[in-house]
């Protein structure tokens, strides 16, 4: 018995280490690609044009993320013999989601271009807002790939996909295309992820169009997770709406250049984590030994893993930044380092919240990221008042403080309490 438990603890340690090796290789091509671009834009571009572009990007994100309503990420945990149901379910409510945000988004740009006294927000969102109507197509797939835990697949996929985005935003801002430079290969590389998918995995729709069975089941999880994914996507990116509203559009580009060049590695290092380790731990979610192990394990070579490279970037950040993007930035290191530092403690929290989905507790996460999302607002929206430095250095405290309060909140209700 116990030589059976240790094989399958050393399989499902290379099975989680060889998932994290394939995005980590993904990452590094993404990394490279983006640097250059980084380079490029910093050279070619001042901060009005990257507001301009952070701030279609943002409301962007803000309307997309409607489309994480946890119909994914229920086809990753529902028993197999719910399977087929679950997916034919999820494609139909998918078109629906979708066909409703490309309306909502082309809609809403003409009120939010008046808002800000930005006209040219109103083509750029609509132009973005055409992607939803691919999404539908790659969408099942793509979540059953990651059910399998195929991060291979995930990995040349969404790391194909995120390396053309940069090598056409490179060669669109050397042409002179101003923020469109930024925006535009969002909506021409959508194609790529779609194909890819459809291309990775076999299924295909078989039930009849109005047929959605199990939708309750769907709609009752995904009302949890999207819930969810609302606040952390407000809380990713309400910082960018308050500064432009009230710093306006050249301090927005400092902070976006900023957060880009420094917490946009760190930010996608979490990601690709959390793709490995949410399936990883829907593995064994009911077998509350073996779930402890593997969360433990994880944890731990997660914190090997990222503590190195984080504090290594915002160490070294005084000297690569005048050097690889020019001395006009230079004005942006300290928001870049603090940060940086921010994402040190946010892999505990993100794992805290893997934890609880695997273990059926979706609304202890949803309790923890509706406080920390009003704390988070509300002492941004105080600190813009100071200083653009002040935003970074409020952003840097509250993680250092409540990250690591989530997990052993996390720990303790999943672990020292009967079910």
């Amino acid at each position: 018995m116990l030589s059976r438990l240790r094989q399958f603890i050393s399989r499902s340690e290379n099975e989680f280490l060889k998932n994290l090796g394939w995005l980590g290789v993904s990452e590094l091509f993404v990394r490279i690609t983006r640097l250059v671009t980084a380079i490029v834009l910093a050279r070619v571009m001042d901060p009005v044009i990257f507001g301009v572009a952070a701030l279609v990007l943002t409301i962007n994100e803000l309307i997309r993320v409607f489309n994480r309503n946890g119909i994914g990420a229920k086809i990753i945990q529902c028993s197999e013999t719910d399977l087929d149901e679950i997916c034919n379910t999820a494609y139909r409510l998918n078109i629906i989601f979708c066909i409703s945000l490309f309306c909502l988004q082309c809609l809403a740009a003409y009120p939010l271009a008046q808002f800000y006294d930005t006209p040219e927000l109103v083509p750029m969102l609509q132009v973005l807002s055409i992607t939803y109507l691919l999404m539908p197509l790659g969408l099942v797939q793509a979540s059953l790939v990651q059910r399998e835990q195929g991060l291979k697949t995930t990995a040349l996929i969404d790391g194909g996909q995120v390396g053309l985005d940069n090598v056409l935003t490179t060669v669109l801002a050397i042409a002179g295309l101003g923020a469109w430079a930024i925006v535009l290969p969002k909506f021409l590389t959508s194609p790529v992820w779609v194909l890819g998918y459809r291309n990775a995995h076999a299924w295909r729709p078989t039930k009849p169009f109005f047929r959605f069975n199990l939708w309750r089941d769907v709609l009752r999880f995904g009302r949890y997770y999207l819930s969810i994914e609302l606040l952390k996507t407000a809380r990713l990116n309400l910082d960018n709406m308050i500064i432009a509203r009230f710093l306006g559009m050249e301090a927005l580009g400092l902070y976006y250049f900023a957060r880009n060049a420094g917490l946009g590695f760190s930010l996608t290092l979490i990601n690709a984590i959390n793709s490995a380790l949410y399936p990883n731990l829907c593995e064994v979610k009911d077998d509350a030994l073996k779930l402890k192990q593997r969360f433990t394990r994880n944890l731990k070579q997660i914190g090997l893993i990222a503590v190195p490279l984080i504090s290594l970037q915002a160490g070294l950040a005084f000297l690569y930044v005048p050097i690889v993007f020019g001395e006009q930035w230079v004005s942006a290191i300290p928001v870049m380092t603090m940060l940086c530092l921010s994402a040190l403690p946010r892999p505990l929290a993100e794992s805290a919240s893997a934890l609880a989905l695997a273990a059926g507790r979706i609304d202890l996460d949803l309790k923890w990221n509706l406080i920390f999302t009003l704390v988070f607002v509300i002492a941004v929206g105080s600190s813009v008042m100071v200083s653009l430095e002040a935003v970074a250095g409020t952003v840097l405290a509250i993680y250092l403080v409540s990250h690591p309060i989530y997990l052993a909140v996390a720990w303790r209700a999943v672990f020292n309490k009967p079910t």
